[in-house]
Parts: structure tokens; sequence; C-alpha cells
């Protein structure tokens, strides 16, 4: 766990594969980010699936992912002017399965250092509610092989994207990324990492998930996810026309 500073961001993040840095967005951003996702057809709906890239329902959500603190560590953990390549938004209601082992770029297949992503807790996050589990130094690790694994339950979790895990064969030290809201676990794009179920009976684990592409990188848009880069920040600013609304997608 580190300050703001985008240099000791970087240093801890290619150290260990991924970096915390607490207190990011303040309690009154994250209820207003809480409050952008309740207009989700998920939360709508209440079965609290979680919402792949909703900054097209909902694209103020796109302001969180330019915001300039996220984008000067962004700029620090990968080669060229980041641009958004994908968002999702998770609800991780009581009961929910964790996510299993995997690496992130094992879905976009892109350049490791061209690519990273920023995981911002909307919720108090420890391991009875459904936090992420990293196994710092799997970073330097290439693409792992995968292999199926069972579902005994898909409540609360996409069954598309549940059904496999990476294999790891050298011995790495599980860590707890315990993080309070408002804070955000940056990942490198090989680190393995996963989720604990949350056995909580009434914490959410909400927390939006931003993903970022270097200008010019290659990518694997895929069949669900549909990722396809967009300007973020100054540089969405300057690309919207003014008095245009609505989201890049």
């Amino acid at each position: 766990m580190t300050g703001s500073d985008p240099e000791k961001v970087s240093e801890e993040f290619f150290r260990n594969g991924y970096s915390i840095v607490e207190g990011l967005f303040s309690p009154a951003e994250v209820a207003a980010i809480r409050t952008l996702g309740e207009r989700l057809p998920s939360h709508l709906s209440g079965d609290y699936m979680p919402a792949m890239n909703p900054h097209k329902q909902v694209p103020e959500l796109l302001d969180v992912m330019g915001d300039e603190r996220l984008l000067r560590i962004m700029r620090r953990l990968m080669k060229g002017t980041p641009q958004g390549l994908q968002t999702q938004y998770f609800f991780c209601q009581p009961g929910t399965r964790g996510f299993s082992a995997h690496q992130d770029n094992h879905y976009v297949q892109a350049p490791p250092d061209r690519f990273a992503s920023a995981w911002l807790a909307l919720d108090d996050v420890d391991s009875q509610n459904g936090g992420l589990i990293v196994l710092p130094g799997s970073q330097d690790e290439p693409l792992l092989d995968v292999r199926p694994i069972d579902q005994p339950s898909t409540f609360g979790q996409d069954p598309n994207h549940n059904r496999q895990e990476c294999v790891v064969t050298k011995a790495y030290a599980p860590v707890d990324a315990v993080v309070k809201a408002g804070g955000v676990v940056f990942l490198h794009s090989h680190v393995v990492h996963w989720s604990h179920h949350n056995t909580s009976t009434d914490r959410f684990r909400r927390a939006l998930l931003m993903t970022y592409l270097s200008e010019g990188a290659p990518y694997r848009p895929g069949y669900i996810a549909k990722r396809h880069p967009f300007p973020v920040g100054a540089k969405r600013a300057e690309d919207t026309p003014r008095g245009a609304s609505g989201g890049a997608g």
C-alpha cells in the first residue's frame, strides 16, 4: 500500500504486480458513483449481475475513468498515452461466488506493458465480502494456460466469465487486497488474481473496473466484451463536439 505519488505507485506496481492507493476518491465521490450504478439495468432489475461496459448506459462513468488522479498514475504504468478500453461494474451482493484465478491479459491479448487496470472500491472491501486476492510476482509470468472448472453456482456472477482458471505452476504467496471505499487497486495485465466469495450476510462489494490501453496498441475486442478504445480525460473533451452527450465505446 502506498500514497498517490505516481513514481511510488509505479515502483510498487512493477515490483509486486499491483499497488493499492487508499482514499483516491472521497466519500462524496464514491456515493455519487454508486448512485450512477443504480441506473444500470442489473440494479434496476434486482439481479445485480456484473455490468459489462456500463459507460455505454451511464456515460457519466467516463468522467470517473478520465479523472486526472487516475490518469497521472496510469501514464507511469504503461508505455504511451492511456485510452479507455473497457469498464465493468460489480455489485457482488452477499452470496456471490468469487471470480476465478485469471490474468486480465488472457482476454485482451495486448502487449503487457501497454495495458493496465484500475479497480475502484465503492464499498469497504475485505475477505468477507468478496475482496481481491493477488499473487505478487506473478506479473513476470507469460500468459498462462487455462483449464475448465466447475461452477457450483452462478448466483451474482456472469457464468461466461467464470468457467476456467489459469494454471499457476510456481509457488507464490497470495495476498488479500484489503481496501476502503474510494481506494484503487492498480493491476498489472499479467498478475494473477481472483476474489473471495462474498460470505457476508449484508455487505455488497461494489466496484468499478476500468481498463486502459495505450494508443495504437493491438488488442482483442472479444465476443462478449466488444472492446473498442475510446478517449478519456482531456483527450475525450477535445474529441467530443460541443453540446454532445453520450459515451464512447
